[in-house]
């Protein structure tokens, strides 16, 4: 008992802690698209933030370049802890990625900021392997509590991939995920701005358009995991040099914006809000939203640019569910629906995580959304199979 009070109150001081970073990360990527959109100029440094962030990487980055996937891996199978530096290379990289216009989110930088912390806390304080790697379990709630205001969200996130001792990690999860989110909203960010589902008029048309919607975020996930290794695979194997992938990365971007414009630089969170609002959702062009959000994506982040990929998942399942209604000639309010539950179940599928994407779905969107997520969370995991967004991915950098 007293062991577990010790560790309850570690992950309430590592969960705090991490909300006092994550507010002050959330603020400076507030601050850094605000000066972007206000200086379009700084779209041009796209090659120079490339080089940078990729060579900073390549010569200090160490353990730190496996990002998310190594802090989920030290939280199952603790070796060496995720290391001190990661949070401060994975926020002044982000930020840096943000300020110029990379397509790259923020939620998964939170996750590799909650590690960080939290584990070096627990190095300085000289736990035991055993409670540190619970610790480190734990902190992966705290960064989705605390990023997006969604802590039993990141509770089932970490019980889904904390393999070896599930249970255990539950009630310091809870822990974690509940203070890193208090304190960022008691430092005054908003987290809960996405408006409740009404309530879902059932139809066989409706029924059908979320399993057809379902296979089409599916098939998204599977695109942008298979999609962005690939690139991070080849782009290893013709150019040598980390920094100057990075360079090239940003030119490829620079000829994208060219021809396809900036609507999908930064979060681009202006489009899954034009999908989740009656008065905008369902575009009939609509089709080429999550397409392009989704190469701009994995051209970011395979090239050397860091954030997150989950914010750009939310955006590519969001406007696909609403070009999915479009398509099918759905009226505005079964739009709306597939919209919010595409934003949910597509990060889940690319990340293997199904019973996750439920759970986003109704701590987001209310519980008018959990039986149109659960219908199409079922063909979303058939379409998808088990791409895993979270998995080998240390193997492709060098």
């Amino acid at each position: 008992m007293l062991r577990a009070l010790r560790l309850a109150v570690l992950a309430a001081a590592g969960g705090a802690c991490t909300g006092a970073v994550v507010f002050a990360f959330l603020r400076s990527l507030d601050h850094v698209t605000d000066l972007r959109l206000d200086q379009p100029w700084l779209v041009w440094l796209l090659p120079v933030a490339g080089f940078v962030v990729a060579g900073t990487y390549h010569r200090w980055g160490d353990r730190a370049k496996g990002g998310t996937t190594a802090v989920i891996e030290q939280a199952n199978v603790f070796t060496h802890g995720a290391p001190a530096r990661m949070a401060p290379l994975i926020f002044g990289g982000a930020v840096a990625g943000h300020l110029v216009g990379a397509s790259v989110g923020r939620e998964g930088a939170a996750l590799q900021i909650a590690g960080s912390v939290t584990d070096t806390g627990g190095r300085l304080l000289r736990l035991s392997e055993r409670d540190r790697r619970l610790l480190l379990a734990a902190s992966l709630a705290g960064g989705w509590g605390a990023a997006f205001g969604v802590p039993l969200t990141g509770v089932v996130f970490t019980f889904q991939f904390a393999r070896h001792h599930r249970w255990r990690t539950v009630p310091f999860s809870l822990v974690s995920a509940y203070s890193g989110r208090a304190v960022v909203h008691a430092l005054g960010y908003p987290l809960d701005t996405t408006p409740p589902l009404p309530d879902v008029d059932w139809s066989v048309g409706l029924l059908l358009a979320l399993i057809v919607g379902g296979l089409v975020f599916g098939l998204l996930a599977r695109c942008f995991v298979r999609g962005l290794h690939s690139v991070k695979r080849r782009s290893a194997q013709l150019v040598g040099t980390p920094a100057l992938r990075g360079f090239i990365g940003g030119v490829v971007v620079l000829a994208l914006i060219a021809v396809f414009g900036r609507t999908y630089l930064g979060l681009s969170l202006p489009l899954l809000g034009e999908s989740l609002d009656p008065a905008t959702a369902g575009d009939p062009f609509g089709w080429a939203r999550p397409v392009l959000k989704l190469l701009f994506t994995v051209v970011s982040l395979g090239t050397g640019f860091v954030g997150g990929d989950v914010a750009p998942l939310f955006v590519i399942g969001g406007t696909a569910g609403a070009a999915v209604a479009s398509t099918l000639g759905r009226e505005v309010a079964d739009r709306v629906v597939l919209a919010a539950i595409g934003s949910s179940v597509t990060y889940a599928a690319a990340a293997s995580v199904t019973f996750t994407g439920i759970v986003l779905a109704v701590e987001q969107f209310g519980w008018n959304a959990f039986v149109p997520a659960v219908v199409a969370s079922v063909s979303t995991r058939i379409a998808a199979g088990r791409p895993g967004l979270y998995e080998a991915e240390h193997h492709t950098r060098r």
